[in-house]
Parts: C-alpha cells; sequence; structure tokens
C-alpha cells in the first residue's frame, strides 16, 4: 500500500477583489494550486464578506470542488489568516495571497519532500518578484542568515507545520502589513528548523497594500516594532536602535546590528552568520573587545 502523504493546507485571504480590478489573479491563484503535481492539497478561501460578486465567483470553485471557503467580516488580513489556520487540517500550512501565484506546478510537491525528509518545521524557496505596470521580473534568493535584519524569505514559498504556528500563537494582528515577517522572527528566534527549497516556483506580484504601506512608513515602523519587541529578550534595546536597523530592511544590512545584539544572536545559527558580521565591524569589534576585556580584568564576576 502507497504511504499516505501529508496533507497541505494552502490560505488565501480575499475582499472586494472584483471591485478592485483582481479578478483574473484570483483566477490564476486558484489555477495556480489546482494545478500542482501535489495533490493532497486544501485550499481555503478566508471571504472578509465581499460585497461585490467576488463571493458568487468563490462559490463556483467551491462547487467544483477546488476550494473551501467562509464569508465574514473580520479585522483585518492577519484576523483572516488566523481564522484560516484555526480551519486547517494540514500537517503544513502555506498562505497564498489572492494575486500572487505557483508558476511552477511542482512547488508544493518539493517543498514537502524537503520537510519530511529533513524533518523541518518550515520550508522557503527564491521567489520571482513581478511588477506588472513595469514588466519587470527578477528572482530573489533568500539568504536565511540575514533573516533578523532583512524581510526574509517571502512568505508565499514557506511550508509551515501547523503545531508550530499554532504553538508560536500564529500571526500578531497587533501588525497590519508585516505580522508574517514578525511569525518568522520568531520561528527562528525560537530556533525551529528549517529548509530551503531551490525550486523557483512562487510569483509574488507588487502592488496592493503592502506596496503603499512601504510608500508611507507603515513598514518600516512595524518591522521596529518588531525587532524592539522580540530582541529586548535577548539584549537591551532602544527604540533608536531598533529604527536605524530598519535602514534598509530589502537588503544586507549587517552594518546597523549593535554588536550587543550581535553577540546574542551568534547563537542562532543559521540565522545568524557573525563571521560575516565581524567584517562589517572590523573597528568596532576590536574596540568592543578591548573594553570587554578591561571590564573583566578589574571586575572579575562582569559576564
Amino acid at each position: 500500500m502507497m504511504q499516505e502523504i501529508p496533507l497541505v493546507s494552502i490560505i488565501t485571504v480575499t475582499f472586494n477583489l472584483i471591485k478592485a480590478g483582481r479578478e483574473k489573479y484570483f483566477r490564476q491563484c486558484l489555477e495556480s494550486v489546482h494545478n500542482q503535481t501535489y495533490k493532497n492539497i486544501e485550499h481555503i478561501i478566508i471571504d472578509g464578506a465581499s460585497n461585490d460578486g467576488t463571493v458568487d465567483l468563490t462559490k463556483k470553485y467551491a462547487d467544483k470542488g477546488w476550494i473551501k471557503y467562509i464569508s465574514e467580516q473580520d479585522n483585518g488580513i492577519y484576523d483572516a489568516l488566523n481564522k484560516g489556520v484555526k480551519l486547517a487540517s494540514g500537517k503544513f500550512i502555506a498562505f497564498l495571497n489572492s494575486d500572487d501565484y505557483y508558476h511552477n506546478n511542482i512547488g508544493v510537491e518539493a517543498s514537502v519532500k524537503a520537510l519530511e525528509k529533513s524533518n523541518a518545521d518550515f520550508s522557503y524557496a527564491p521567489v520571482l518578484d513581478f511588477d506588472e505596470p513595469n514588466n519587470f521580473k527578477k528572482v530573489t534568493y533568500p539568504k536565511i542568515s540575514n533573516v533578523f535584519f532583512t524581510i526574509i524569505p517571502n512568505h508565499q514559498t514557506m511550508f509551515v507545520k501547523k503545531s508550530a504556528i499554532i504553538k508560536e500563537g500564529m500571526f500578531n494582528t497587533h501588525y497590519k502589513c508585516v505580522a508574517d515577517y514578525d511569525l518568522t522572527v520568531r520561528l527562528c528566534l525560537k530556533k525551529y528548523k528549517s529548509v530551503y527549497v531551490k525550486d523557483i516556483f512562487t510569483t509574488y506580484r507588487w502592488g496592493g497594500f503592502s506596496s503603499e504601506a512601504t510608500k508611507q512608513g507603515l513598514v518600516f515602523k512595524e518591522v521596529s516594532d518588531i525587532y524592539f519587541n522580540n530582541y529586548n529578550n535577548l539584549c537591551s534595546l532602544t527604540r533608536e536602535e531598533s529604527e536605524k536597523m530598519c535602514g534598509d530592511i530589502y537588503c544586507e544590512n549587517y552594518q546597523d546590528i549593535p554588536i550587543k545584539l550581535a553577540k546574542k544572536l551568534r547563537n542562532f545559527k543559521p540565522y545568524f552568520d557573525y563571521d560575516e558580521y565581524q567584517k562589517y565591524h572590523p573597528a568596532d569589534f576590536i574596540l568592543y573587545e578591548k573594553i570587554r576585556r578591561l571590564i573583566r580584568k578589574f571586575i572579575p564576576w562582569s559576564h
């Protein structure tokens, strides 16, 4: 008898997609999940009480057996995603936005194989960024050792054990645009095991709320808050230091991490590369170590 493969739950949140002119993207999203080579998938749509025909469109796909859905008011996207987590029956959960899609039909299969083989708690992969107005495409390859100061990996490429999401309290609904990154940071700080999937199978479409939130500075404000709230459990961090770490949260930014925090993060491999960090801080690091040695010389019991 063929061994049963684990169920994967894919959660997509919707609200008035037709009014927003994003119906074709939603259809593309649904079809990309349905066409996956991995067949033990439940696709759950959490709709926020749309009133523009989105629910009728969703029901057509539910009648075909492609999806399950609920439609009711919520308190934002992360409240809706938490509802999806609670409804999900899968061992692994993925979150796919309504305007994003899997352009490679082996994505789910490759991710589950990697997770099962490595016994990891979550997987991540490269992503194809697509800015339709400018017809711009690029592949972003995540470097997991940057996770504590860069918004990576793209959450649409991630598959996470439901048990880990539940244990860590799901999404923090205090955040309106980067609670997914907050959850990733918390998972890595708890040293959950990850596995990299080399296949490029997800297309992330720029635009919508996340892009507008970036322009307005909301993303940087929330990321700063995430750093302050999470890293203060490791060492004393000021609001100013947290804000400085947000200098460019989409690129490598080792130079803006305080040495006192880096010393704590050195124990979090593979999520932080302390050797690489030192390359960005040669003079500061030497001075820091001199001060530490002097303190220990005159105050032997200090740490």
